[in-house]
């Protein structure tokens, strides 16, 4: 019995330490260089859920949409707007993201808008959904900080299912890692 409780308890010991690793990701040298590139401290305490959030299924993304990048902005978003940056394995808005942010929330702040989060190919899906949501509710705290109202702000995870950028760099990770706005 006794032998049963230790395995068991390493068991969700290996489960709950496995979701995401703390160091950053290597570069893999050896990679194809072929991409499919797509077109604060005011968030503390936005880790928590959201009645408008949407976990969305993993679907491979196509970057070549004539439709769809015909209304987006070079940069994925839509209308002008800005896709929000983030580091990796955090979802706090970053300082050099605070003006992109501001003139956001200026652009959107009568209208209805949608927050997609995404994240890179690093950690497991589950951890990655949740930090999609995570940056995408960051966002939405700051919209609404700013004057916006809560209930015309829409939010879905995309998790790492949605990459603009598909190389094995550094530049790429990081274009991956951002909140898109999507205008209805």
């Amino acid at each position: 019995m006794m032998k049963n409780a230790a395995l068991i308890s390493a068991a969700v010991a290996l489960l709950v330490l496995s979701g995401c690793s703390s160091k950053e990701p290597a570069i893999d040298a050896t990679a194809s260089s072929a991409s499919a590139t797509g077109a604060s401290s005011s968030t503390a305490g936005t880790t928590g859920t959201d009645s408008n959030a949407v976990i969305a299924p993993i679907t491979s993304a196509s970057a070549t949409d004539a439709t769809a990048s015909a209304a987006v902005g070079t940069n994925g978003s839509e209308g002008g707007l800005v896709n929000i940056l983030f580091d990796y394995d955090k979802f706090d808005i970053r300082e050099d993201m605070q003006t992109a942010m501001k003139n956001n929330s200026a652009q959107v702040k009568d209208k209805s808008v949608k927050l997609e989060g995404n994240c890179d190919e690093f950690g497991s899906d589950e951890y990655n959904y949740a930090l999609g949501l995570k940056r995408a509710n960051a966002v939405k705290a700051a919209l609404v900080n700013d004057g916006m109202n809560p209930d015309s702000i829409t939010m879905v995870s995309f998790g790492e299912g949605n990459p603009v950028c598909l190389e094995k760099t550094p530049e790429c990770w990081q274009k991956n890692r951002r909140v898109e706005f999507k205008l209805p």
